[in-house]
């Protein structure tokens, strides 16, 4: 019974997590616990075991006898969620040069190219999911897939606000130019070219973070 209890709750887990880094709940949104347990045809208890899990990654902010919240977006962690993405990425690169065969990069044009139909589908979602997907890729590659893991764990603010600037004037266009440049400097087993292009794109969100704060003034923690 414990045991069903905990896959229970970490399908709950991954739902409500979903959603948030979806944005399908926006920050700030409040998380009622009965109505999700009802929707779900759930009791609470894994829910609210769920909700927990997700207030230690600094998801929710959970008040004690006042209810539950989406967290705001901490421009302060969005950062360091940032800087650990870009440290550990850049890192890996060199064990996936090592490590790649033609196959591995045929699957990153593979969904680059998924994330193409996703432009044109105007799904900001879809084409998230394939960017993840083209990252951990590389991750899987290399044989780094706890790595992955951290990452996916540790930078849900960052996630947020990469999907919210997905909305910016040119941003989808330039993220698939930019994989492709990867994609190419891989091939050719260039790291240094490599690091450069995977720099500009982890940090390409510092230009965006004025327009986006200015379009969505209510999803960030006040300094």
């Amino acid at each position: 019974m414990q045991k069903l209890r905990r896959t229970v709750s970490a399908d709950v887990y991954d739902r409500i997590k979903e959603s948030i880094l979806s944005l399908e709940l926006s920050p700030g949104e409040e998380i009622k616990i009965n109505e999700i347990s009802e929707k779900l045809g759930l009791s609470r208890s894994p829910v609210r075991d769920a909700l927990i899990r997700l207030s230690e990654e600094a998801l929710v902010d959970i008040l004690p006898q006042r209810g539950c919240w989406v967290s705001l977006i901490d421009l302060e962690r969005v950062e360091e969620e940032r800087f650990l993405r870009h440290s550990l990425e850049k890192s890996t690169l060199s064990y996936f040069i090592d490590a790649s065969k033609d196959s591995d990069i045929a699957r990153l044009e593979y969904y680059v190219s998924l994330q193409k139909e996703a432009l044109l589908e105007n799904d900001r979602v879809k084409f998230f999911s394939y960017d993840d997907a083209m990252h951990k890729s590389i991750f899987e590659t290399a044989n780094k897939n706890r790595i992955w893991s951290i990452i996916a764990k540790e930078t849900g603010h960052y996630r947020r606000m990469r999907l919210l600037s997905f909305d910016e004037k040119g941003v989808l266009d330039k993220n698939i130019e930019q994989h492709v440049l990867l994609i190419e400097a891989l091939r050719k087993k260039d790291l240094n070219d490599a690091l450069s292009i995977e720099k500009e794109h982890i940090f390409k969100l510092t230009f965006e973070k004025g327009e986006i704060i200015k379009n969505h003034p209510t999803f960030f923690k006040k300094v």
